[in-house]
């Protein structure tokens, strides 16, 4: 499984790309609102992610109709080859998602609530969809049961589940055991992952006992 952040806060950002655990970056307009970033500055953040190293950074459109929303998808992808273009999942988004791919341009579906949507992102051409797993089940909807039926549908395919909206590390355990590809993770999840009490406690002793064999 491969780790991405869900995340646009540099600060918050920083501590868990240096461990060069996360395969890139994903944002949405919430988040960019969640981490001060204006959507004139969002050039200015991919920069900075890509020359930190980052992968991968995925980057929302904006606009409400297929043409437009390719036009913006075109230039998002001419910040860079490592940008991945999201796209939700609305008729528009999928028409426009269909175009992009059909020009090369590596699209992800996003706000997907629904194993059929994987069909219509898988018909689009689209490199990933993103299903918001805990939305789903807050919507009374049982989300990881839905993201099995699409890594189902999916499977031997080209297009895979990038899922999204995870409330805790035990969302990620859970994604892993149905054999997804990729999750992405806000800034506190990413820090439950790299965070196990057992093991802080064992660490413990073994630098109780280096200090003993100093001595």
């Amino acid at each position: 499984m491969r780790l991405y952040l869900d995340c646009a806060d540099r600060a918050e950002l920083a501590p868990l790309l240096d461990t060069g655990l996360f395969s890139g970056v994903t944002t949405n307009p919430l988040i960019l609102q969640r981490g001060g970033v204006r959507l004139a500055e969002v050039p200015a953040l991919v920069h900075w992610l890509l020359e930190r190293g980052t992968a991968e950074v995925f980057v929302q459109t904006t606009a409400a109709d297929a043409d437009r929303i390719v036009a913006e998808g075109r230039e998002l992808r001419a910040l860079s080859d490592r940008v991945v273009v999201k796209i939700p999942a609305t008729t528009a988004g999928l028409t426009a998602a269909r175009r992009l791919a059909d020009q090369g341009v590596p699209v992800l579906v996003t706000a997907v609530y629904h194993a059929l949507q994987a069909l219509t992102a898988l018909a689009a051409g689209a490199r990933w969809i993103a299903p918001y797993v805990g939305r789903m089940t807050e919507q009374g909807r049982d989300g990881h049961e839905q993201v099995a039926q699409m890594q189902r549908i999916l499977t031997g395919s080209s297009t895979g589940v990038l899922a999204a909206s995870l409330r805790s590390a035990e969302d990620v355990r859970r994604l892993a055991l149905l054999g997804v590809e990729a999750v992405t993770v806000g800034a506190p999840v990413a820090r439950a992952l790299l965070t196990e009490p057992l093991t802080e406690a064992a660490v413990a002793d073994f630098d109780r006992a280096v200090a003993q064999l100093r001595d």
